[in-house]
């Protein structure tokens, strides 16, 4: 039986990252138009999954019949959907009174799930785990949750996608990038040896005849990558966070 959706085995063991993750962070990208870590655009596949299989679970559950909940009393001949169980089908065999009186009233029914007979708690009071079912599961905190399990193998396979491109912590489309030519880092050079110290893109940027349309973010990035292929400038800073300067002031 796989993993549920919210259980670590799931991420850790099950997952891999296939077309539909990419198209859904491919239509996410065009519509943003910035850069983002890779941990971020992981967090996105979690939570797109999870409302998926939320949605899946609805429309199953409503096609087959009632989905059980501890706070509902129930009849024999019942047929109930158990969806924190794999969403397996049971039959109400019998009710009977709780016995347990730190508990209060409740009631306890008799299903048949296959070749064998359980008992659940029903028309409780107090809160129950099973109160919540994969229909109720939070897509925001299990991205939360799952997205450093998640990230490695994600990066793995958009390493291997050739519209994908990183520098330092952010990834983005290749096609969304701006054009940086050989007047821009001329430029470049002259804004830094200018200052006298080393800058980040940002400060750059300012002296860069770049369409404004683009998002700084973007535009940042596509100088940095730009600047990290050119022999003349170096990176003084960290990767994730870059300072330029020249080779020459060094």
């Amino acid at each position: 039986m796989q993993a549920r959706i919210d259980a670590p085995e799931y991420w850790i063991e099950t997952y891999q990252p296939n077309d539909a993750d990419l198209e859904m962070l491919y239509e996410h990208m065009i519509e943003s138009g910035r850069p983002e870590t890779l941990e971020s655009l992981a967090a996105r596949v979690i939570e797109h999954r999870v409302q998926r299989e939320v949605a899946n679970r609805r429309a199953r559950a409503s096609a087959r019949g009632k989905v059980y909940q501890p706070a509902d009393r129930y009849e024999a001949g019942q047929m109930l959907l158990f969806t924190a169980s794999d969403g397996v089908e049971g039959t109400v065999l019998g009710v009977r009174p709780g016995n347990n009186p730190s508990y209060g009233r409740y009631e306890v029914i008799r299903v048949r799930i296959g070749d064998v007979e359980r008992e659940f708690a029903a028309g409780i009071t107090w809160e129950h785990p099973l109160s919540l079912t994969e229909t109720d599961l939070d897509p925001k905190a299990l991205s939360q949750r799952y997205a450093p399990i998640v990230t490695p193998p994600l990066g793995t396979r958009l390493t291997e996608e050739r519209d994908w491109v990183t520098y330092g912590d952010r990834w983005i489309l290749r096609a969304l990038l701006p054009e940086l030519n050989q007047g821009h880092r001329n430029l470049a050079e002259a804004v830094i040896m200018l200052a006298g110290e080393p800058l980040p893109a940002s400060l750059i940027l300012n002296d860069l005849d770049l369409d404004p349309n683009v998002p700084t973010e973007t535009r940042a990035v596509a100088l940095e990558m730009a600047l990290a292929r050119d022999e003349r400038f170096r990176n003084v800073g960290a990767l994730e966070a870059p300072l330029w300067t020249l080779r020459q002031q060094l």
